[in-house]
């Protein structure tokens, strides 16, 4: 069978994957207002950057604890025309006392081929 070679071209598909960590269970009800305040922020600059948010998701319904064997339970899919804007995301949360709380890494790929979008 023969495959088409993807491309490499914008916009790029991000999926951006947050989970809490040891410190978010530690964390003071201040500590964690304060975590997910800063989270919104930085994923807001991130859109104000550029990336263009299709959809999120919080898988929090049907878990407590830490996420396991899935280890995040938050999600954000992204379109990005420059992957500086992804750069700059995860560098933001790594800076920032939040990364005592929360974990962050993001994936880039392309939208589902067999799908066509």
């Amino acid at each position: 069978m023969e495959y088409a070679e993807p491309d490499f071209d914008p916009p790029y598909r991000v999926l951006v994957l947050v989970a809490s960590t040891d410190g978010w269970y530690g964390a003071t009800a201040e500590e964690r207002d304060a975590a997910t305040d800063e989270l919104g922020r930085i994923l807001r600059e991130a859109e104000d950057s550029g990336a263009r948010m299709l959809a999120s998701f919080d898988d929090d319904l049907f878990l407590t604890g830490q996420p396991a064997p899935l280890p995040y339970t938050i999600f954000v899919l992204y379109d990005v025309d420059d992957l500086a804007v992804v750069v700059r995301l995860v560098h933001r949360l790594r800076m920032s006392d939040t990364a005592r709380y929360l974990r962050l890494e993001a994936r880039v790929g392309r939208p589902l081929f067999v799908l066509g979008r």
